[in-house]
């Protein structure tokens, strides 16, 4: 029981920072209603993507992409292809979110009166637990125990930390990257390729941890240091996203199909980074009005480039496995075709460029730590209600 204590004491500071975020997200959205009730605010991200008034936290929490997780969690991928569901939606487009996070959700939905959301919402908070304890683990291993405690604070306080508690596989996706990547670490390959290869049923930006599994296995491999873990490692890593990416296909009449699901449904495609640079020098220069002149996309442009600058420097200070991997994460967010605004979500799983703020942080006094971090978390709290009630922009 005593070795759990730092980890219950860490979970402990994450929980509260995040409920502190969640209340000032709650305010925003509060006094948003009070000024302009019955303004609509932002777009559902439902098929029809339909705009949406002040109405709760939670049904922010429960948008985008939430609304499809609550779908598949409370009937299943569905019909044939071809085929349409109770609300005229297509079964086939909900091949384009990856599985796991809806299929953990779907048998609480069978336990009396949980509804799909909630069932989403319930998985959600034991995954972003579980990551917090990776993610200490992860701190402790490279540093010390007080950089573990301050590395999972800082990831409570991020500015995107709000789909940490919606329905959304942020949190679902950093326990997987945080234990699989201590895993690594620690040289434990079973394990680390076991998590990676059920991270490929999570989200497509499992690619990244699969990558620096596979790599840092066969590294281990080729010195000889291991025996035959780290080949079983590499075996693992990929299997969940292949057989994902067999099945969609399968479902869908082939590989390229699945893609263009994506891209004309969804607008998502590999673009390398093409639509980001566009966006970025758009603001950068200031030669576009709906991208430079509103707050919430420089703000947006502002934590990217924070992000590069802290990954530059967290290759000086960590092990290489966590640098590979927090870059390759950048390169498959920033590579990607989607809205700027949606960089500090697809960001949020790489943890790791927190630990150089960490370090710095560990060396405070403890008053002037809490201040720092309740400050920080007012900020973030303030950021996940501007984004979707203020801004009107996707999450």
């Amino acid at each position: 029981m005593r070795s759990l204590r730092p980890v219950a004491t860490a979970v402990g500071l994450y929980l509260l920072l995040r409920s502190f975020s969640l209340e000032v997200m709650a305010m925003l959205e509060a006094q948003a209603h009070v000024r302009a009730p019955g303004r609509p605010v932002y777009p559902d991200g439902s098929i029809n993507n339909q705009w949406r008034s002040f109405t709760s936290v939670l049904d922010a929490l429960v948008s985008w992409d939430g609304r499809w997780y609550a779908k598949i969690a409370g009937s299943g991928l569905g019909g044939p292809v071809g085929a349409i569901d109770a609300d005229g939606v297509p079964y086939q487009l909900r091949l384009a979110f990856f599985p796991l996070y809806p299929w953990l959700a779907r048998p609480l939905t069978f336990l009396p009166f949980v509804s799909p959301v909630a069932a989403c919402l319930v998985v959600s908070f034991v995954a972003a637990v579980a990551a917090a304890w990776g993610i200490y683990l992860v701190g402790r291993h490279v540093r010390d125990h007080r950089t573990g405690l301050i590395l999972v604070a800082l990831w409570a306080v991020a500015p995107a930390a709000m789909t940490q508690n919606g329905a959304y596989t942020e949190s679902l996706f950093t326990a997987l990257a945080a234990w699989a990547l201590y895993a690594v670490l620690e040289q434990r390959w079973i394990l680390a390729g076991l998590l990676a290869g059920v991270s490929g049923l999570s989200r497509p930006t499992a690619v990244a941890l699969i990558g620096t599994v596979g790599l840092a296995a066969l590294i281990a491999a080729i010195s000889r240091k291991g025996g035959w873990r780290p080949y079983a490692a590499m075996l693992l890593a990929p299997a969940g996203l292949l057989a994902y990416f067999a099945f969609a296909a399968a479902r869908l009449g082939g590989f390229s199909r699945y893609t263009e699901l994506h891209q004309n449904t969804f607008g998502a495609r590999w673009d390398s980074g093409r639509n980001t640079w566009g966006m970025v020098s758009d603001i950068l220069f200031g030669v576009d009005d709906d991208n430079a002149a509103q707050p919430i996309r420089v703000l947006s442009v502002l934590i990217l480039a924070g992000f590069i600058v802290l990954l530059g420097l967290l290759a000086f200070h960590a092990p290489w496995q966590l640098t590979v991997f927090a870059a390759a994460m950048l390169i498959l967010s920033a590579g990607t075709s989607t809205h700027i605004s949606m960089i500090g979500r697809h960001l949020l799983p790489a943890f790791p460029v927190l630990l150089v703020p960490a370090v710095v942080l560990a060396r405070a006094r403890d008053r002037d730590l809490m201040i720092v971090l309740g400050a920080l978390a007012l900020l973030s709290g303030w950021y996940a209600g501007w984004l979707p009630f203020i801004s009107g922009q996707a999450i």
